[in-house]
């Protein structure tokens, strides 16, 4: 439907013409919240930003919304399946208050997003905006979307000077990202405070509040270090360590830009492959593998127990389906980035040999796509139909895959072994 309605001559400025691959990657894009686009922001008319919107404020509540309106129906009755998997991949309280979820979601969504158009409608203002009120609620439903796209044809660049502005993206960047399950722990934790009543935040809200505080500030120390000589050389040092904290965050699935991808070091770039890679929170708006996945998996990996398969962390011991369940998703999103990558270089195979792409622009936008990022080495636009293709699979597939596979190992790990053979030794290392 979206790609339908962007492909219509209403959706862009008078003479503009644009092909259907191009309307359809713009739009699973925008369902997707990835923020990767081979068309310009400016040559979209106020109607096709406004479809642009409304497939990204479809797209960001996406799965999470639709199963818990899902649920809510009056008439719906919820069964036990259906119950162990929405609260193992969401939320504890599912099985008693599935209406209350969902009203709670849209309240959080749209309170935050209210918040941010109003904080942001000053800075629009000073920047001489031409539709303050729309640019504002635009930027501000896509920041916490964690989408990427901004009104402007340049992204952020020219917000570049404006802290302001460019804090109140962040803070919807990390509200979007960080899950609605650690919102309601988080305000019952203060609800039990204010009433003298015992209620510590959970292991799941620990882990994402703790994460997420390493990763934004790891991603800013190792931007800032690494190109004091590069990307950052011609700002100021205040400038320099707040433009780090920007591409920290922003890295995290947003994929809004200040400064050129292509202006960091390499260094710092593979550094920030992984921080897309690891992308927001369960539970949330956000891509990426999750927080919680990789923490998980990487624990595990230096200080668990091996000869039980469980992991103790903050006095409580994560069984082994968890710990299985993240190193299994790890395994087959980096098994999925590697073919992505593969099939683009098919598809670029004249670039590549002609130098107009390199291997890691490929593996750059990859990553990406998958993890629904929209940061780009400026290859985007350059892509041919079959690259172009790729990567709307890419976003598609990131997007959904996730937690499509999370419920079937979490299906999987429900079924009873009927059947058990007899065991052989394999070499390992």
């Amino acid at each position: 439907m979206g790609s339908v309605l962007l492909s219509m001559p209403f959706a862009y400025k008078e003479g503009v013409s644009v092909g259907y691959i191009d309307a359809l990657f713009t739009a699973v894009s925008a369902v997707c919240v990835t923020g990767l686009s081979t068309l310009s922001m400016d040559l979209f008319s106020q109607t096709g930003l406004t479809i642009i919107l409304i497939l990204i404020e479809l797209g960001g509540l996406g799965i999470l919304s639709f199963v818990a309106l899902y649920l809510a129906l009056p008439y719906k009755k919820i069964s036990m399946t259906n119950r162990r998997l929405i609260r193992d991949f969401f939320i504890d309280d599912v099985d008693y208050k599935p209406r209350r979820i969902l009203y709670r979601i849209i309240i959080i969504t749209l309170g935050i997003q209210i918040l941010g158009w109003l904080l942001l409608m000053p800075a629009m203002n000073r920047s001489g905006s031409e539709n303050l009120v729309f640019d504002s609620l635009f930027l501000s439903i896509s920041a916490f979307c964690n989408a990427g796209f901004s009104p402007r044809a340049d992204s952020l660049a020219s917000f570049e000077g404006n802290k302001y502005l460019l804090s109140v993206v962040m803070f919807l960047i990390v509200a979007g990202g960080i899950g609605f399950v650690v919102f309601i722990d988080i305000e019952n934790r203060i609800k039990a405070f204010i009433t003298k009543k015992n209620h510590y935040l959970s292991v799941h809200t620990r882990i994402v509040l703790i994460f997420t505080l390493i990763l934004i500030f790891a991603g800013a120390l190792v931007t800032f270090v690494l190109n004091l000589g590069d990307g950052l050389a011609g700002y100021q040092l205040k400038d320099q360590i707040f433009l780090s904290f920007f591409e920290s965050i922003t890295l995290r699935t947003a994929g809004f830009e200040v400064v050129p991808q292509t202006e960091f070091s390499p260094a710092s770039s593979i550094f920030h492959i992984f921080l897309m890679f690891t992308g927001g929170s369960p539970g949330s708006i956000a891509g990426g593998v999750k927080t919680t996945t990789i923490f998980i998996a990487l624990v595990y990996a230096f200080n668990g127990d091996d000869k039980n398969n469980t992991l103790n962390l903050f006095k409580r011991t994560i069984p082994a389906t968890t710990i299985n369940k993240a190193i299994t998703i790890v395994s087959r999103s980096f098994i999925f980035l590697a073919v992505s990558v593969f099939f683009l270089a098919v598809a670029e195979q004249g670039n590549l040999q002609n130098g107009v792409f390199s291997v890691f622009d490929l593996i750059y936008e990859s990553t990406s796509a998958m993890a629904t990022v929209g940061l780009s080495r400026g290859i985007t636009p350059l892509l041919s139909v079959a690259g172009k293709i790729v990567i709307i699979i890419t976003m598609f597939i990131g997007r959904t895959g996730i937690f499509a596979m999370a419920l079937k190992l979490g299906k999987q790990s429900e079924n009873t072994e009927l059947i058990k053979y007899a065991s052989e030794s394999i070499m390992i290392g």
